[in-house]
């Protein structure tokens, strides 16, 4: 599954428009790769 796709799966899930599932799962990726780079920063 590609981003494209899971943004779908998303849209269709949360009966949301494709935009805003786009831009929850960049914020997703955003704060899992924050806290990720912080742990192994420690």
């Amino acid at each position: 599954m590609n981003k494209s796709e899971l943004i779908a799966k998303i849209s269709e899930g949360a009966d949301i428009t494709k935009a805003s599932a786009g831009r929850a799962l960049d914020s997703l990726i955003d704060s899992v790769t924050t806290e990720l780079a912080s742990i192994i920063n420690d």
